[in-house]
């Protein structure tokens, strides 16, 4: 008598511990991020084929079970909101594209933060792989390749206020002669602040049918001058670059008999109102001198009368002189203060000063198929022959996810499905263990017949 018993029962407990190693292994994993919990599959051994006496016939006794295989389910996880604008959550099939020193691979782990050294990376220390920006013109540029994102800490550079825009009105009941002023920021090439004054003076011409001007002068105070005295109280025009003249002469605004601004111009009247435009502050051939410090304002300033839509944002109504909006595109220089993902993967910068950069792009891998990754461990797989070559591109195109900005992907680990699971495998490895305790006393009552 031959019994394979002992074996196939050693191969039933020997598969059902490793599933409930399996089991085990998603339990303990619940809660972490972007975990993708795995299936165990068997098959049985083919073992013993036995002849019968009907001819053309076999019987096989198989020899037990055998691991076939143990895979992860990529099925979403859930999302969870988090204080860190660093963590990104992938909605979709997408692996965020991640590197260190022994190679390349791919995560569904998005919860990342800052090294030392200013480097995107994963919880254990993988470089975020994505596109960055172009040297030469600043702009994110794919084809450059794949790079280790990097965020410069240091200092936004100065802008130079090169236009503003103001949106008032001037008072068309205000008496002939009449002045209105309003401060203006401008920032020169060294980052510094100087107040500016926008001046203007109605004047009435032309007898029974009137003309009203607002003539203008834009200016800062002369002893910000390099080489002025500090105890200087005249005021230097930006329009004509000299000392500026009382009233203002330096340019016009003029309005027809509806308060409508209908044309501009910097200089002496021309014979024939020009069209309406923004203007050039800074005339042709006229240079502004430098500040104290060095710093140079912008040799051009444009006047944006012109809102987006094409319209005035400069009134004559009857109503007091007001501004309602003023703004102007310089900056002094800025420290990084936060940044934020998009949605397609793009980070942006937002320094002090206001201004915002968009300094790289995270990008996504997609596969053929995604049951032939392998787990690496730190939630990091790598492609095989099974998987395919990886497909990366940029989030929210050609099906690899969209980013969720400030969240996580949770573990996709079923509790309840797992706990059904560790009594099927209880079950199964009891069951192998009794086949067992069997087969030991069939072969014990065995040896007790030669007594």
């Amino acid at each position: 008598m031959g019994l394979t018993t002992f074996s196939t029962g050693l191969s039933g407990l020997e598969t059902n511990s490793q599933g409930l190693n399996v089991i085990g292994n998603n339990l303990a994993n619940l809660n972490t991020v972007g975990f993708k919990a795995s299936t165990i599959s068997f098959s049985d051994i083919l073992g013993q084929n036995l002849n019968t006496a009907i001819p053309g016939k076999a019987d096989a006794i198989g020899f037990g079970a055998q691991v076939q295989s143990i895979r992860p389910h990529f099925t979403q996880g859930s999302v969870q909101t988090t204080n860190n604008p660093l963590d990104v959550a992938i909605q979709g099939k997408g692996f965020l594209v991640v590197r260190n020193s022994n190679g390349q691979f791919y995560t569904r782990a998005g919860n990342l933060h800052m090294d030392a050294d200013g480097n995107l990376v994963t919880e254990s220390g993988s470089n975020v792989q994505g596109y960055v920006r172009n040297p030469t013109n600043g702009l994110i540029d794919s084809n450059l390749g794949l790079a280790s994102i990097k965020i410069a800490s240091g200092l936004d550079k100065p802008v130079t206020t090169s236009q503003f825009e103001i949106a008032m009105n001037l008072d068309a009941n205000a008496a002939n002669a009449s002045q209105y002023t309003t401060p203006l920021q401008v920032y020169d090439s060294l980052g510094k602040a100087h107040v500016a004054t926008v001046t203007l003076q109605k004047e009435i011409s032309g007898g029974a049918t009137p003309v009203t001007k607002w003539r203008f002068d834009i200016t800062i105070p002369n002893k910000e001058v390099a080489g002025v005295p500090s105890t200087d109280t005249n005021q230097r025009s930006l329009i004509t670059g000299a000392v500026a003249t009382v009233p203002p002469t330096a340019g016009a605004l003029l309005f027809d008999n509806s308060g409508n601004l209908t044309s501009a111009w910097v200089g002496a009247d021309p014979a024939t109102p020009p069209a309406l435009a923004n203007l050039q502050i800074v005339k042709t051939g006229v240079t502004l001198p430098a500040m104290t410090s060095g710093a140079t304002l912008s040799p051009t300033i444009t006047w944006n009368l012109l809102g987006a839509n094409g319209t005035p944002n400069i009134t004559g109504w009857g109503s007091p002189s007001d501004v309602t909006a003023s703004t102007q595109n310089g900056a002094a220089a800025g420290t990084l203060a936060n940044l934020s993902i998009q949605g397609d993967g793009t980070i942006s910068a937002v320094f002090s000063n206001g201004k915002t950069a968009d300094v790289a792009q995270i990008v996504l891998a997609q596969f053929g198929n995604v049951d032939g990754l392998v787990s690496e461990g730190d939630g990091l797989y790598t492609q095989t022959p099974d998987s395919g070559a990886s497909f990366i591109g940029v989030a929210d195109e050609g099906g690899r996810g969209r980013l969720t900005n400030g969240a996580l992907e949770s573990s996709n680990v079923d509790l309840a499905t797992e706990l059904t699971r560790i009594i099927t495998f209880q079950r199964g490895y009891q069951a192998n263990a009794k086949i067992i305790t069997v087969t030991d006393q069939i072969m014990q009552e065995t040896m007790n017949l030669k007594q």
